[in-house]
């Protein structure tokens, strides 16, 4: 494939991407709009509480580019900060698009078509995926303890069972079959993603539980985030981000294992309502409402941080021009 074809490949993926969260979002203002109208309740939304949840939620997809950045780097194709925060959260919003692939797909296509490996590319994101996942099911142990299983129909066998799936999925092997089969659906090097695994490099020098420790803290501003989404809806007396950390870290779990559901949508709000209604004081019905603006404001969260990264990479990308302009 040519840089010209490349670009056109990126191009597409980021409007297919754009379109389907389009879409998504137009469906979940619309849910919102209906819950509104069925539910007797004071509507007096707090737009402070509103703005600090959209903060929390941007800064914190921006925070964990830089992680996934990192993590490339060590596995040996440095990135700069910009061009991989833009690469990550970009492809990010290819979760919206049928198929959990695409996110990984994108991300490779888009790093390819700017000279780096895509090997390198699709090793790292698939290991800051599990670790992502593995520290989301530990957040929500940690947080709900013996209630994790509402989260998953209310089966904590079933929790406990996806708990030990993704321990599993760490294991050296299964990584090599999962890379290899992804290395050969995208058209990469099955060897070289192979050998990427086999010498451990992204668990050199307690890498991986760095990135697990700084992910554990990632979790916490989410639920700080969804704190802050209860507070404009309902006030900030009806529940605690403790628990609801560990509310956003198992919904987002079951909604992500729900591999035929864009983006987890429907199973993440269900599993949303099911926990906030059963560990807050707070009725299903708000529950819903509140399970409904949650997607909306980690959509809106992930455009924003989107917009950001894309225009720093470009005023650095111009930055870089101006410089080559200037050299004698």
């Amino acid at each position: 494939m040519n840089g010209t074809w490349k670009r056109f490949a990126v191009a597409g993926f980021l409007l297919l991407s754009l379109l389907f969260v389009g879409l998504s979002l137009f469906d979940q203002l619309s849910a919102f709009t209906q819950l509104r109208g069925t539910i007797d309740l004071a509507w007096q939304i707090r737009v402070s509480w509103l703005a600090a949840a959209l903060l929390l939620g941007t800064v914190n997809l921006l925070g964990m580019a830089g992680l996934w950045t990192w993590l490339t780097g060590r596995l040996g194709e440095p990135i700069g900060q910009a061009e991989g925060a833009a690469a990550w959260v970009g492809a990010n919003l290819g979760r919206y698009i049928p198929g959990k692939v695409w996110q990984l797909a994108g991300l490779a296509v888009y790093m390819r078509a700017r000279g780096r490996s895509g090997s390198v590319v699709l090793v790292s994101a698939l290991v800051f995926q599990i670790v992502v996942l593995l520290t989301g099911v530990t957040a929500a142990l940690l947080t709900l303890r013996g209630r994790i299983g509402l989260a998953f129909g209310g089966s904590p066998l079933l929790a406990l069972l996806v708990g030990i799936g993704l321990v599993v999925l760490l294991h050296p092997a299964v990584l090599r079959r999962a890379t290899g089969w992804l290395a050969r659906l995208l058209g990469e090097n099955g060897p070289e993603v192979t050998a990427l695994i086999e010498e451990g490099r992204a668990g050199r020098g307690g890498a991986t539980w760095a990135l697990g420790a700084a992910l554990m803290a990632a979790w916490w501003i989410y639920g700080a985030g969804l704190w802050c989404l209860v507070a404009a809806f309902a006030g900030p007396g009806f529940a605690d981000i403790w628990t609801l950390t560990g509310v956003f870290a198992a919904s987002y779990v079951a909604g992500y294992l729900a591999f035929v559901t864009p983006g987890g949508l429907v199973v993440r709000e269900g599993a949303m309502i099911l926990l906030i209604a059963s560990l807050t004081p707070l009725p299903a019905s708000v529950a819903a409402v509140i399970a409904v603006a949650a997607r909306i404001w980690t959509i809106v969260s992930e455009l924003v941080a989107f917009a950001v990264a894309a225009a720093w990479r470009n005023a650095e990308a111009r930055e870089t021009l101006r410089r080559e302009s200037d050299a004698p």
